[in-house]
């Protein structure tokens, strides 16, 4: 490949790269701040952690409504959230009358 379309391939990418990062960061959701765009080639791969399912399935459709993606490679970890009620430790369970 010469010279000048490795030059445009990767200024593609820049500018995709930025416009997905662009387009997550409008959805509202605080924690897609957190993720880490890659793109090569029009490949996006997202990386980095999100507390809900329900996060990452956004954070991933949203990214494929980017004109430009061609493929989308998901890196995005859910962190495993224990409701607890004061401290670290778990709420001890709780006994029905008898």
């Amino acid at each position: 490949m010469s010279s000048s379309k490795q030059i445009r391939i990767d200024f593609l990418d820049e500018d995709l790269q930025q416009r997905v990062a662009r387009f997550l960061i409008s959805r509202h959701f605080p924690a897609f701040r957190n993720l880490e765009v890659d793109v090569e080639h029009g490949a996006v791969t997202l990386t980095g952690e999100l507390d809900s399912y329900y996060e990452k399935q956004v954070a991933l459709t949203s990214c494929q409504r980017v004109a430009g993606v061609l493929t989308l490679v998901d890196e995005i970890a859910v962190q495993r959230q224990v409701a607890t009620t004061s401290g670290d430790m778990p709420e001890k369970p709780r006994c029905l009358p008898k």
